[in-house]
């Protein structure tokens, strides 16, 4: 098993990438390389950090109007940028704070994936707590009961990745990065693992 970690960022967000990288160096091992994705816009930006021991890259997909959903169809492309096995999804503000290895997320050798019933994430009136399940319902074509973005950071096989697009290429006649330009919100994490669930339930352990 190798595993690159994989950091999609912007500029908005350079302030906080120094501190989570340093924390990756400081506790993380189990690692082959940090890969570091930007768009090609802010790529000069994050050269000035003179990185050394992570990989920095532009972003190989076209350019999202909204970055917020552009971010989330770069994770889903993870793979284009690397040929390791596993993928170590790290977003720019969140920081390792104790010794910390992809093998923690590994459950029988398949990455774990928690999840929760949308039935038991309510407000005290009974409405959703979260909004994604009619998000991910659509993106799939199909229903969906349970939650699976419930902690990071993630980790996934680059085979759920390749295995999610085909999918969405079937469903929608459109990739991936088109169908996700198309729409208002998007939960990338929850729309991978549900595919993954309903459709290929052996890549986790849930």
């Amino acid at each position: 098993m190798t595993v690159d970690v994989f950091l999609r960022s912007y500029k908005g967000d350079l302030q906080w990438v120094p501190w989570a990288l340093k924390s990756l160096q400081k506790f993380v091992t189990g690692i082959r390389d940090i890969i570091v994705c930007v768009p090609a816009t802010d790529y000069d930006q994050f050269k000035a950090l003179n990185l050394t021991r992570e990989t920095l890259v532009s972003s190989q997909l076209e350019p999202f109007a909204n970055d917020y959903l552009g971010q989330q169809a770069e994770k889903l492309n993870a793979d284009l940028y690397t040929d390791a096995t596993h993928i170590l999804y790290w977003d720019s503000d969140c920081i390792a704070i104790r010794p910390f290895s992809p093998q923690d997320l590994m459950i029988e050798g398949k990455p774990r994936c928690l999840e929760t019933p949308f039935d038991k994430l309510v407000k005290p009136d009974g409405t959703p707590d979260t909004p994604w399940k009619p998000v991910v319902e659509r993106a799939l074509g199909h229903p969906v009961t349970k939650e699976r973005m419930r902690s990071h950071p993630m980790m996934s096989n680059r085979e759920a990745l390749a295995g999610l697009r085909g999918y969405i290429q079937k469903v929608h006649s459109v990739p991936l990065p088109d169908y996700i330009a198309a729409q208002q919100s998007f939960s990338e994490f929850n729309v991978l693992h549900s595919w993954a669930a309903h459709h290929k339930p052996d890549l986790y352990y849930w």
